[in-house]
């Protein structure tokens, strides 16, 4: 089943695949500041914003479903991922890097989950915890998970205010969001070198520690890392023009 999408501007395609308990109109802001250069295609993951649920939020069907979109866009487009949709992204470009002539992750990481191998991650315990809390209390754990991206960064904050009012996503697909979250681990299954990939990180991000983001950087030959200082775990929504900018650089 294709997902939800949404296209406007004019010029590359670049698609936009969203974070956790979120929708592609996450992306609106930011969305003045690429249409200008870019057709931005922005897809709801299964169970988020239009996409039912249906057969759930599982890894390998996502990949063969974005495969499949991503074939159908008649070129091969850019890939954006931020958060889970990052997760996503990287696992799609190291599987069909022949579909993407270029990726980009924010406030990405091959593994969310801490592992004894691993320090830059999600404790476990805080995972389950979203788990449990999510069948008991499912609007309130998507608040508390979007009030720690925001944390430490005020001009975040104020877009989030207008995201609380969002209809909740199917409890199911979030279930299974929180699943890939803690299970998936890329390490050992990144895409090649000569995928040109631009890595976009927040120093703040309470989420995804940076070092997992440099962590990618020196594992990916030939990608390029942004750190912002003073931002969080969604600088497209603290700093727009600053991320558009660095990514049309990066292309240029």
């Amino acid at each position: 089943m294709n997902w939800a999408r949404q296209v406007a501007g004019h010029g590359r395609t670049l698609v936009l695949l969203h974070g956790w308990g979120m929708e592609g109109r996450v992306f609106d802001h930011w969305l003045a500041y690429l249409t200008p250069h870019f057709r931005c295609v922005r897809y709801d993951l299964p169970g988020h914003g239009a996409t039912p649920c249906a057969a759930g939020l599982g890894w390998e069907g996502s990949l063969a479903a974005l495969a499949a979109m991503l074939a159908g866009e008649g070129e091969s487009p850019l890939l954006l991922g931020w958060s889970l949709g990052g997760l996503l992204a990287l696992g799609l470009a190291a599987r069909r890097p022949d579909l993407l002539s270029g990726l980009i992750l924010m406030a990405a990481s091959p593994a969310f989950r801490r592992r004894p191998d691993w320090p830059w991650g999600v404790d476990a315990t805080t995972l389950a915890g979203f788990a449990e809390a999510l069948h008991v209390d499912p609007e309130g754990t998507r608040r508390r998970f979007l009030a720690l991206q925001v944390m430490d960064d005020p001009q975040a904050r104020l877009q989030l205010n207008a995201m609380r009012g969002w209809p909740l996503p199917d409890p199911r697909c979030l279930a299974d969001g929180l699943v890939l979250l803690r299970d998936e681990d890329l390490r050992q299954e990144l895409p090649p070198s000569r995928l040109p990939t631009l890595i976009l990180h927040g120093e703040r991000d309470r989420i995804v520690p940076a070092a997992a983001a440099q962590w990618l950087h020196a594992a990916l030959p030939g990608s390029r890392y942004a750190g912002f200082a003073t931002l969080g775990h969604a600088p497209f929504l603290s700093a727009p023009a600053e991320c558009a900018r660095i990514l049309r650089e990066w292309l240029a």
